[in-house]
């Protein structure tokens, strides 16, 4: 799997558990504006509308960015932006682009939002203020945005919360903990999450659904080697005097789930990129200059020019 691939896969994961526990999520981010949500309206998911509205197309690939409309109890619409930031570097456009959605947004909706950003990596010595400052000749602007480090959160306030949404950031921390760890410590953290999400069922009274919602997010955020993986199954039957046996099923069709999605969206991307190439073909055979393909395409040099060679031979 490649960066790119693994990247889409974890921004995946979080988009998921954010939409099945978004009620939980609005409340543990912003408890003041849950509580004036009205949640006998079910919230509206606006992801094709921003991705129409992503700045230049750079994040057209992020799978966790988000938009969702919800209805407020005095009637009116609130919108909620949620960006989860996966990248290990510093990116010193970032607080630009949240002021290009905040004002793409608003300029086609004219819609108050809320923007939050929940930084997934370690950004101690990358950091920068979640601030965009535009000055030019006495013409001023300042724009600021929520952030979430996960990597600074108390884990026992984590274990403490009644929301269900504090396992998923523990789990994320955890991982984050995990990441360059070797395979035995990894299954410890993993073992660990399943034993604190045993007690947390008992204690919030959690449903099958959320429950198996915060098992794959937990099971796919610490990823181990088969061997290991076979001992945390193990453990799985083995909780709470096999409990989690009666949920194997689900577990699985979940997972073929996943696969048929996965297997969809590899489909999608192979054939958009024979579709590239085919309309590279075609450009060439007109004698258009390669630059004018390679910008028309997104194809890089070497892939343009791999192209016109075998043309050249047939």
């Amino acid at each position: 799997m490649d960066k790119r691939t693994g990247r889409n896969e974890y921004d995946r994961h979080w988009k998921r558990v954010i939409h099945s526990l978004f009620e939980d999520f609005v409340a543990f981010f912003s408890p003041g504006l849950y509580e004036m949500i009205d949640w006998d309206k079910p919230p509206d998911d606006l992801d094709k509308e921003f991705q129409r509205l992503n700045p230049d197309g750079k994040s057209r690939d992020r799978e966790a960015d988000g938009l969702f409309k919800v209805y407020l109890k005095d009637g009116s619409e609130q919108w909620i932006l949620v960006h989860i930031e996966v990248q290990g570097w510093k990116d010193t456009d970032f607080a630009e682009r949240m002021f290009q959605y905040f004002y793409r947004i608003f300029d086609a909706y004219d819609k108050k939002i809320f923007a939050l950003v929940i930084y997934t990596e370690d950004y101690s010595e990358t950091y920068t203020p979640p601030r965009y400052e535009y000055n030019f000749f006495g013409t001023k602007l300042s724009y600021e945005y929520n952030v979430y480090k996960i990597a600074e959160q108390d884990e026992n306030e984590l274990l403490q919360s009644t929301n269900p949404f504090a396992f998923v950031i523990l789990a994320a921390k955890k991982a984050l903990y995990g990441k360059t760890a070797a395979q035995p410590t990894k299954l410890e953290l993993k073992k660990q999450l399943l034993r604190v999400l045993a007690v947390m069922k008992d204690r919030l009274q959690l449903d099958k659904k959320d429950l198996l919602t915060l098992f794959i997010f937990m099971d796919h955020m610490i990823k181990l080697e088969s061997q290991y993986q076979q001992e945390f199954n193990q453990e799985i039957k083995n909780w709470e005097g096999g409990t989690m046996i009666t949920y194997e099923d689900e577990l699985k069709q979940e997972a073929r789930k996943e696969g048929r999605e996965e297997g969809r969206e590899e489909g999608k991307r192979e054939g958009r990129q024979e579709e590239k190439i085919e309309i590279t073909r075609n450009l060439i055979k007109l004698g258009i200059p390669l630059d004018f393909i390679k910008k028309a395409t997104g194809l890089s040099e070497k892939k343009v020019l791999e192209i016109k060679e075998k043309l050249e031979k047939e």
